[in-house]
């Protein structure tokens, strides 16, 4: 992508503007720096040996859009490959927070968590297996009484929306339900919105138990098996090839998460993604706090796991400055400026790194990808130790609490923050499934778009809000 003077200067204006107008931080020593990692806990070993000479689809990523993408495909009776640079889960899907909602989501985004929802209630039948769902319930405290208002109207629309098929439920509560369903706290909090069906999912558990049912039905995951690129032959795809060889296919999907867009950059192809990270850690029981989801004023989030630990997380995104930052990084203001969408602008070395990334590679060199195996995101641990304090103070059922892990997951988020899924029309046969700070909510139904759009079917919701080429 070429970047003008004039888009520079205007991505310059709003990197400075972001860093100054209500999301000040010490933009120095913030953390934001990409940095190996490896699956957190949960681990599933991909194939060894010769790649297949041919597949009906390869699919570019074993995060869980791609896994998810690929079992999709493979009930439909095709034969699907999975390549992946580095660990399975490696990056993302084994650090997301973990909650299965659609509170206050707009429109086309709500319908795919809305109907997610429903399907990761079936999961655990359908795979024979515990993937760590369960319906809990997520109380969220209004930021004020404008915000309980646009709560309210937002209710109401939806409850003449949504069809019978999958009822709605969500309402407003207060008085004992709502002191009931944050017992022990230690503020008088007077009125919530409650999702009855709302669910819960472990980044420990969840992506490994779908992998290993995807490979159950005969989908072949690679892992340490970058994909380079793609070949064509008459303006038709031929060839996925990886750093281990050439796989013969005339169908692509792409599921590389937040390398996505780098990928896509050596096909010409620009996918307008800016990194974000989002800090997190898991504590263990406490006897006598309040169980569900609850999301409260004051940044005080938690979610109770299938084991009864708690996961936590401060909910700020920390947005590193990086080379796209200064070509469209105006286009984020919007999103920058919601109440509840608190951004930490950090500048470090991830800057530079992406000024001398190659964008172009031939695809009988090394590509980056082989050289970055499994990232992530250090954890911005003053966040986490606030946030954590916070939450002692409000519950003093955690006091005794203790510190399992800390983490941060790296995304990439478009600047309307809803998903990529689409046709790449500059590639026929290939389609995108990316740009999602919710993959494993959506990635039910976002892998059974990708597999229609692929296949030439009408996917099961309008894509056209979520197309490559609608910004």
């Amino acid at each position: 992508m070429n970047i003008t003077r004039r888009k520079f200067l205007i991505g310059g204006a709003a990197v400075v503007a972001a860093g100054g107008a209500g999301i000040l931080t010490p933009m120095l020593t913030r953390e934001g720096r990409l940095i190996p990692g490896k699956p957190r806990v949960g681990f599933v070993n991909g194939l060894n040996g010769p790649l297949p000479k041919q597949s009906d689809v390869v699919v570019v990523g074993g995060g869980i859009q791609g896994i998810m993408t690929a079992i999709n495909l493979a009930e439909r009776g095709l034969s699907v490959v999975v390549v992946e640079k580095g660990n399975i889960a490696g990056e993302q899907s084994s650090r997301f927070y973990g909650q299965v909602m659609t509170y206050k989501m707009p429109d086309a985004t709500f319908m795919l968590h809305h109907m997610a929802k429903q399907r990761w209630r079936e999961m655990n039948a359908k795979v024979g297996a515990d993937t760590s769902y369960r319906t809990q319930g997520r109380v969220e405290v209004p930021l004020d009484d404008e915000d309980l208002a646009h709560v309210r109207q937002w209710i109401d629309t939806k409850h003449k929306e949504v069809g019978s098929d999958i009822p709605f439920k969500t309402r407003i509560i207060e008085g004992d339900e709502l002191n009931q369903r944050l017992k022990g706290a230690t503020s008088s909090w007077k009125i919530a919105g409650f999702e009855e069906d709302s669910g819960s999912l472990d980044p420990e558990i969840a992506a490994f138990v779908m992998a290993e049912y995807a490979m159950k039905i005969g989908v072949k995951i690679y892992t340490n098996c970058a994909a380079r690129g793609i070949e064509t032959q008459a303006g038709a795809i031929s060839d996925v090839v990886t750093e281990q060889g050439a796989i013969r296919t005339s169908q692509v999907v792409v599921a590389g998460g937040a390398w996505s867009r780098l990928f896509m950059q050596n096909l010409n192809v620009n996918v307008p993604t800016l990194p974000a990270y989002q800090s997190q850690q898991l504590i263990s029981a406490a006897p006598g706090a309040p169980g569900g989801n609850v999301a409260l004023p004051g940044n005080i989030y938690f979610r109770e796991q299938a084991d009864g630990s708690y996961a936590t997380s401060p909910r700020v995104i920390v947005a590193p400055v990086v080379q796209e930052s200064f070509m469209y990084g105006y286009k984020y203001l919007p999103l920058m400026s919601q109440p509840d969408f608190p951004v930490h602008i950090s500048l470090n070395e991830q800057l530079i790194n992406t000024f001398m990334q190659p964008k172009h590679w031939a695809l009988n060199e090394v590509s980056p990808f082989e050289k970055y195996r499994d990232m992530t995101a250090a954890p911005d641990v003053p966040e986490l130790e606030s946030s954590l304090e916070k939450l002692k103070a409000e519950f003093p059922a955690f006091k005794d609490s203790k510190l399992v892990d800390r983490w941060s997951g790296a995304m990439s988020i478009a600047p309307d923050e809803d998903p990529i899924i689409s046709v790449v029309k500059e590639y026929p046969g290939m389609v995108i499934n990316t740009a999602t700070g919710w993959g494993m909510t959506e990635s039910p139904v976002s892998a059974e778009i990708t597999a229609d759009l692929l296949l030439g079917k009408t996917p099961v919701l309008n894509p056209e809000p979520f197309s490559l080429y609608r910004f």
